[in-house]
Order: structure tokens, then C-alpha cells, then sequence
């Protein structure tokens, strides 16, 4: 068996210390990304074993954008890890769809985008319990009534 094995390449490392700092395990963030379990250890620690030898792994660029996407890392991030693609990749993934750009003045907001990004990495009962906190009816705080007013928090 080859003892050597291949070192992580730097977005892995870079996804591997997010998943870390967001105290996530890795099997909650391969789900969220859509990657089997197995894949995703194969991608963070950069190698898979065939027929006793460690081979090194390099995702593609949808695969490392979604594995981003789950773990909150940046497409600058990926970009300084020598990734451009899946940062380019990522930025698709993030973006709303062409004719939204158009009709919707906040499509580009960063505020939004962020609340987004972060709202993408929550499982989707978590997702449903954050937009029902947030859905309203369409009045303005001097349309409601007294007793209407909502409470932040």
C-alpha cells in the first residue's frame, strides 16, 4: 500500500477549516451541499484510495462552489485559493437569475445577498421556521394597528 498520501489542496483546506469554525460536522455540510458523505472526506483530505493507493482528488468547480456554499466560504476566499472557477461558479450559484436582476431593485443588495447565502446553509425546516418568523403581510407600521405591531426578536 502506498503510505504517502497526497496533501489537501487549499480549497479543501479552506472548506475544511470553515466547516470547523461553523462547528459543523462534516456529514450536516455534505448534506446541505448536496455531496455524499464519501466524497466529501475524499475532497477534504484530498485523496481517495484505489486499489491501495491514495490518489490525489480535485473536485470540479460546481462540486467545491456548493461544498463552499454550504460552509459559508467566500468566493474571494476561493479565488486567493487558486480556484477561480468555482469561485466563478460560486458567484452563479449566488446570483438571482437574469430577468430578476432586472425588475428587482435589491437583487444586488450584499445585505441581502449575505442573509441569503446564510439562510442557504440551514436545513430546510430551519429555513421555513426563519421565513415564517419573517413573513408578513404586505402593511407598512402605519398601516397596522396597535395590537398588529410585531416585536423584533
Amino acid at each position: 500500500m502506498d503510505a504517502q498520501k497526497p496533501a489537501p489542496p487549499p480549497e479543501a483546506v479552506l472548506i475544511r477549516d470553515a466547516l470547523k469554525e461553523l462547528r459543523m460536522s462534516g456529514r450536516e455540510a455534505a448534506r446541505r451541499s448536496g455531496v455524499s458523505d464519501s466524497r466529501w472526506r475524499q475532497i477534504i483530505h484530498g485523496y481517495q484510495t484505489v486499489s491501495g493507493n491514495h490518489v490525489p482528488v480535485v473536485a470540479p468547480a460546481e462540486t467545491v462552489a456548493r461544498m463552499a456554499q454550504a460552509t459559508q466560504v467566500t468566493a474571494d476566499e476561493l479565488r486567493k485559493a487558486g480556484r477561480a472557477d468555482a469561485a466563478d461558479e460560486l458567484d452563479r450559484l449566488s446570483a438571482p437569475p437574469p430577468s430578476e436582476r432586472a425588475s428587482n431593485p435589491y437583487a444586488d443588495d450584499q445585505h441581502i445577498n449575505a442573509i441569503a447565502a446564510l439562510l442557504a446553509t440551514l436545513p430546510p425546516e430551519a429555513q421555513d421556521e426563519v421565513l415564517r418568523r419573517v413573513n408578513r403581510p404586505g402593511l407598512t407600521r402605519e398601516q397596522e394597528g396597535p395590537g398588529e405591531r410585531r416585536r423584533a426578536g
